[in-house]
């Protein structure tokens, strides 16, 4: 097999050299039946620059609405910040190869020839341009023509538009949608930020390791409070390509303040298991990981009762997870997987005419045949759980989060890509009955805001300072469990039963609410019931 991002561009040019003449892309054909149609790219690309339409161009752009067609024209232009090393690495990845498939449809050719020919226009794009733009992969896009399945491209653009008009108007619609724009609350957040401070509880470090089910030893950490009081156990549950030490900084918060952490590195998904799916190991995540991962908190739970019984409540749970962390507490929560509805989601992947984009989804959609259909992985002991971007929806239907009993804090951020916020987390939300519910939604906050790590990764990854995202979840984390796994009311006092309030500091200030239905969801992103 070829290695390296110029060997894997040959063996596509190779592929390509089999199918069609190699050239560089001209026009762009649409064909709607037995009528044909085409455009120049030069055209597209003087649209992209200047907006300016030509007469060609106007005959199928024009039909759009001003704001699709301005969402058209910055989804051409958008720039990702990455370079081709990082895009030929993505599309080594089952992922990237799943994406790779749902952006074909675009193109009414045979996959033989679209899915060489679209790889080597994103490697080639990225290397001239130095960054991602779509414009420039329909640039180099390496025949001379591109021609289009319209119904699709159609999907794509609706998708797209939706997308970047989410990202920027999400925030501020919610925090007006009670009729007027919720605002700081000076008080509240002077509250936060005093339980943001390290608390004054010696605790020690106790590094184990557990069999999970199906015999994986499992690596853990305790943080265990010194004294004579047993103390409300937490578990930590780290997300895809993560470990414990992303969420660690929250768990030393915990126990200084008298809890009891445990935290945990999946056997299915951890950074070890990622560094094997880019080299064609594993898939991501693993189809049963999302059986086995709660099952593997349950043992974790056990471990610690087995080990630490008598200073720990190990009847007195609260479970913290980011990602398919978060999935993973939510099904502890009560959650019913609902494999039903994530196989009829899946069907949308082979539908010529839409194009999924969604990482959350595309990753639900690995193997939805190959797990093992438990529909309830709730554990008992659980009282308390924070979400932080989890992958929540299709594998949770509305009906499955009608099932969660306990107490939630969800967390969402406006610019997360991967597990976007509407499908993943507000949606999700809005079908809970439990009372003792908060969304918190952090403007501009992406999918790894809450995750602490030195990983060297592009800004549009990462989004701004991650320490007051840090501060508010120490403060947030500590209020929620005080108040569900200690009995105090700090969370009522924090977040009032009606409305929004915003608390946390520029450049990522969070809005908290109690209280999102649906039919307040499509207020604030219309069409959002019909997202995957």
């Amino acid at each position: 097999m070829c290695r390296g991002r110029w060997g894997r561009l040959a063996a596509w040019m190779a592929a390509l050299a089999v199918a069609a003449p190699a050239g560089a892309a001209e026009r762009i054909v649409f064909r709607i039946g037995e009528i044909e149609r085409s455009v120049q790219v030069a055209d597209l690309a003087a649209f992209a620059t200047t907006g300016a339409l030509t007469p060609d161009l106007r005959a199928y752009l024009g039909r759009l609405s001003p704001a699709d067609r301005q969402a058209f024209r910055t989804a051409l232009t958008q720039t990702a910040p990455v370079n081709d090393v990082a895009v030929s690495t993505f599309l080594d990845t089952p992922l990237g190869q799943a994406s790779l498939e749902q952006l074909a449809k675009v193109l009414d050719q045979p996959p033989a020839i679209t899915k060489p020919a679209l790889a080597s226009a994103l490697l080639l794009g990225t290397a001239k341009a130095g960054r991602l733009r779509l414009l420039d992969v329909v640039q180099a896009y390496p025949l001379p023509s591109l021609t289009v399945n319209v119904p699709a491209v159609a999907a794509l653009v609706r998708e797209l538009s939706h997308q970047f008009n989410l990202q920027n108007r999400l925030y501020p619609k919610l925090a007006a949608l009670d009729g007027g724009a919720a605002t700081p609350d000076a008080a509240r957040a002077a509250a936060l930020a005093a339980l943001a401070q390290p608390g004054s509880q010696p605790y020690r470090s106790e590094p184990f390791t557990f069999q999970a089910p199906g015999q994986q030893n499992v690596t853990a950490l305790a943080l265990l409070p010194q004294g004579s009081t047993k103390v409300p156990l937490v578990v930590l549950a780290p997300g895809l390509n993560t470990d414990f030490n992303a969420l660690l900084y929250l768990g030393r918060h915990l126990a200084s303040h008298g809890y009891a952490v445990a935290a945990l590195d999946f056997p299915f998904t951890s950074a070890n298991e990622l560094q094997a799916a880019l080299k064609g190991l594993a898939v991501i995540p693993e189809p049963n990981a999302w059986v086995g991962q709660p099952q593997t908190v349950s043992a974790l739970i056990d471990a610690v009762q087995q080990r630490w019984g008598s200073a720990v409540e190990t009847g007195n749970v609260g479970v913290l997870g980011q990602s398919l962390g978060g999935y993973t507490v939510l099904a502890l929560g009560g959650a019913r997987l609902d494999w039903p509805a994530l196989q009829q989601a899946c069907r949308a992947l082979a539908d010529p005419n839409q194009v999924v984009l969604n990482p959350a989804v595309l990753w639900q959609c690995q193997a939805p045949n190959q797990v093992v259909a438990t529909p309830t992985l709730a554990d008992g002991r659980v009282r308390a759980v924070v979400a932080l971007n989890p992958v929540a929806s299709p594998i949770f239907s509305a009906a499955s989060m009608e099932q969660v009993q306990v107490p939630l804090l969800m967390l969402a951020g406006t610019n997360d890509i991967f597990a976007p916020p509407v499908s993943q987390q507000l949606r999700p939300f809005t079908a809970m009955q439990q009372p003792d519910r908060v969304l918190g939604l952090l403007d501009h906050g992406t999918h790894i805001s809450f995750l602490n790590g030195t990983a060297r990764l592009p800004r549009f990854i990462t989004g701004p300072d991650r320490s007051v995202a840090h501060d508010a979840l120490r403060s947030l984390g500590l209020a929620f469990f005080n108040t569900h796994l200690r009995g105090d009311s700090v969370m009522q006092q924090l977040v009032p039963a009606t409305g929004g309030v915003v608390v946390g500091r520029q450049p990522l200030p969070l809005l908290l609410r109690r209280q999102l239905d649906a039919q307040q969801l499509e207020q604030v992103a219309p069409g959002s019931n019909k997202l995957l």
